[in-house]
C-alpha cells in the first residue's frame, strides 16, 4: 500500500474515532466535557504522525462533522477549544521559556472561555439561574492545568508505548 493512502486511510479513521466520540458527548450529556477532551486525541495523534497541516485538517473536518450530524454544546467546546489546543499546546510548548509557554496557554484558556460563555450566553437558555462567570473561570482554570498535565501524560504515553506499532 502507498504511504499516501495509509495516511488517508488512517486519518480517515481517526476522523471518525473524533466524530463518534463527539456522538458520545451528545448522547451521553453527564459526561459530555470528558468526551469533548478524549475527542482531541486524534488530533493529537495526527499532530504526532503526519504533522500541523494535516492536524489542523483531521480538526475542520472532525468539527465539521460534528455540526453537521449533531450540532449543540459538544460541538461548540470542541470548536472553541478542545479540538485545536493540540495543535496550539504544541506550539506553546516550543517556547524556549516554560512561564511564557503556560502564560500562552492561560491565554488562550481565557480568549476561549470569553468566546464559549458568550456563545453560550446568545444560544442557549440557561436554566436555574444565571452562573457567575467569576465562579467558573477560576474552577476553569484549575481545571485547565489539570487538563494540560494529563494531556501531556498521554503524549508521553502514546510516545514510549503505542507510537511504535503505527509506523
Amino acid at each position: 500500500m502507498k504511504a499516501s493512502t495509509k495516511r488517508l486511510a488512517r486519518l480517515a479513521i481517526m476522523t471518525a474515532m473524533g466524530v463518534v466520540i463527539l456522538l458520545l458527548g451528545s448522547v451521553l450529556p453527564a459526561g459530555r466535557l470528558a468526551f469533548v477532551a478524549l475527542s482531541s486525541l486524534p488530533v493529537c495523534v495526527a499532530l504526532m504522525m503526519y504533522g500541523m497541516k494535516w492536524s489542523v485538517a483531521l480538526f475542520a473536518l472532525t468539527a465539521a462533522l460534528g455540526a453537521l450530524l449533531f450540532p449543540g454544546a459538544g460541538v461548540i467546546m470542541y470548536t472553541a477549544f478542545f479540538g485545536y489546543y493540540p495543535i496550539a499546546k504544541s506550539l506553546f510548548e516550543r517556547i524556549h521559556s516554560r512561564a511564557l509557554g503556560w502564560v500562552c496557554k492561560f491565554a488562550l484558556y481565557t480568549a476561549a472561555f470569553v468566546v464559549y460563555w458568550l456563545l453560550a450566553k446568545a444560544l442557549f437558555t440557561f436554566t436555574g439561574g444565571e452562573l457567575a462567570w467569576y465562579l467558573l473561570y477560576p474552577l476553569g482554570a484549575a481545571a485547565f492545568f489539570l487538563y494540560d498535565l494529563a494531556y501531556s501524560s498521554l503524549i508521553r504515553f502514546y510516545l514510549v508505548k503505542i507510537a511504535r506499532y503505527f509506523s
